[in-house]
C-alpha cells in the first residue's frame, strides 16, 4: 500500500489569482496529485502518490507552465575531509537527496555549496546527512570564527601527534636491536611493556580511524580509515595474540607491537 507524500513548494512569478488557479488546476490533473495554491504566501501545499509521480516532475511541470519553484542556497563548512575521495562522496550523496538541485563540495575551501528547494529539505538535515557519513558540517562561519575552529582542530592534532611519538618511540628502539643486534634493556623487549605503550594508540588516540571506518561501512563505502584501522588492528590483535603465548613461556622471545608500528 503506497503511502502519500506532503511537500510544500515556494511559487515564483504569480501576478494575479488566475496564475494560482492556473496552476493548481494544472497539478490536479496529474495522477497522483492533490493541491493547494495560495498566492498571498506565493506556496503550492501538495500531497503526492510517490508511485504515480514524484516531486520533479512536480516542479517542471510548474516551470513549464512559465513559473519558478523557489530555491535557496547554503553554503557549510564541512570538516574532517582528508582525501578527493572523501569530498567526492559527500557531493554524490547530497546530490541524491530529494530537494536537492546541485551540490558541490571544495576539498581544499573544505566547504559545501548547495542549493535546494525549501519545504522538500531544510539546512539542519542536510547537515544531519554530512554528519552520517562520518563528518561534520555547520553553516559557513565568518572568517575569523572558521579560523578559531581550525585552530582548535590543529592543537588537538598536535597533542596526539606528541603523546603518539612518546609513546611510539620506546617500540620503535627495540627495532635496533633486531636489526643491528644493539644491546637493550630488558623491559624493552616484554610484551606486556609493550602492550602498555601500543594499547593507548592504537585504541584511544586512533579511535578516530575506529569511529571514521565504522560510519563509511554502514553507508556501504570505504576510505582511508577503514584501510587504517584495518591494517593497524590485524597488526595489533596479532601481536596481542603473540604476547599471549609468552605466558608460561619466560623464555620465548617476542617484540609485541614492533609489527604495529611499522604497519
Amino acid at each position: 500500500m503506497s503511502t502519500t507524500k506532503h511537500a510544500d513548494l515556494g511559487v515564483t512569478g504569480m501576478t494575479c489569482a488566475a496564475c494560482s488557479a492556473r496552476i493548481e488546476k494544472v497539478l490536479n490533473k496529474m495522477d497522483g496529485v492533490s493541491a493547494e495554491v495560495n498566492l498571498t504566501t506565493e506556496k503550492a501545499t501538495i500531497d503526492y502518490n510517490p508511485e504515480q509521480t514524484d516531486i520533479d516532475a512536480i516542479s517542471s511541470r510548474i516551470e513549464k507552465l512559465g513559473y519558478g519553484v523557489l530555491t535557496e542556497k547554503v553554503e557549510l563548512d564541512v570538516f574532517g575531509m582528508t582525501c578527493a575521495a572523501c569530498s567526492a562522496r559527500i557531493e554524490k550523496v547530497l546530490n541524491k537527496q530529494s530537494g536537492v538541485q546541485t551540490a558541490a563540495v571544495n576539498l581544499a575551501n573544505e566547504s559545501a555549496m548547495i542549493e535546494y528547494t525549501p519545504g522538500l529539505i531544510d539546512q539542519d538535515t542536510l547537515i544531519s546527512r554530512i554528519r552520517k557519513l562520518g563528518y561534520d558540517a555547520k553553516v559557513k562561519a565568518d572568517d575569523q570564527e572558521k579560523q578559531t575552529h581550525k585552530e582548535k582542530e590543529l592543537k588537538r592534532m598536535k597533542v596526539k601527534l606528541v603523546a603518539s611519538a612518546l609513546l611510539s618511540i620506546p617500540l620503535l628502539i627495540t627495532m635496533l636491536d633486531h636489526l643491528f643486534g644493539i644491546a637493550l634493556p630488558a623491559v624493552f623487549n616484554n610484551p606486556w611493556f609493550q602492550f602498555a605503550l601500543a594499547t593507548p594508540v592504537q585504541l584511544i588516540i586512533g579511535w578516530q580511524f575506529y569511529r571514521g571506518a565504522y560510519k563509511n561501512l554502514r553507508n556501504k563505502s570505504a576510505n582511508m580509515d577503514v584501510l587504517v584501522a584495518l591494517g593497524t588492528s590485524a597488526a595489533y590483535f596479532y601481536s596481542l595474540y603473540e604476547a599471549i603465548k609468552t605466558i608460561g613461556n619466560p623464555g620465548m622471545h617476542h617484540t609485541f607491537i614492533s609489527r604495529q608500528v611499522r604497519s
